[in-house]
């Protein structure tokens, strides 16, 4: 990961220009079918702006979305891992990456600890990190 500054923390969101550049073509296919000009063609190129604009649009929902609930996971893991693991685990824990923290979710307090000295000791990844899970704790609150 890049290391952020002050003139790299800017979000720079692509695919909300990518969605924004689909829209107008399928606007501009539209005006220009509605002056009577190209037929099915600039129908076409508007309905094709226009899909992939709803599918830009779709997949910006879904990757914020899940960015956004990893996040939660994280915080939600770090409160956890305050109240049910010592000190030097707690250490351990912080080193793991994002998707290690999201699959120990599933664990339960009583292996927690030990799942995360393994994930950092073994470099697990995150499915392996479930399917060593012994005593699955279900999450249904993901979308």
């Amino acid at each position: 990961m890049a290391i952020q500054t002050y003139a790299t923390h800017r979000h720079q969101p692509r695919m909300t220009g990518i969605g924004f550049a689909f829209l107008m073509l399928g606007i501009v296919g539209f005006l220009i079918r509605g002056d009577g000009i190209g037929g099915h063609l600039t129908m076409g190129i508007g309905l094709f702006g226009l899909a992939g604009a709803i599918l830009t649009l779709l997949l910006i929902s879904r990757a914020y979305t899940t960015a956004l609930q990893d996040r939660i996971i994280k915080l939600e893991m770090r409160m956890r891992c305050a109240s049910l693991l010592t000190p030097a685990q707690q250490a351990v824990a912080a080193r793991l990456t994002k998707p290690q923290i999201v699959s120990l979710r599933f664990a339960s307090d009583a292996e927690l600890g030990t799942l995360v000295e393994r994930a950092d000791r073994e470099h697990l990844t995150g499915d392996q990190i479930k399917k060593a899970i012994a005593n699955w704790v279900p999450d249904w609150d993901r979308t």
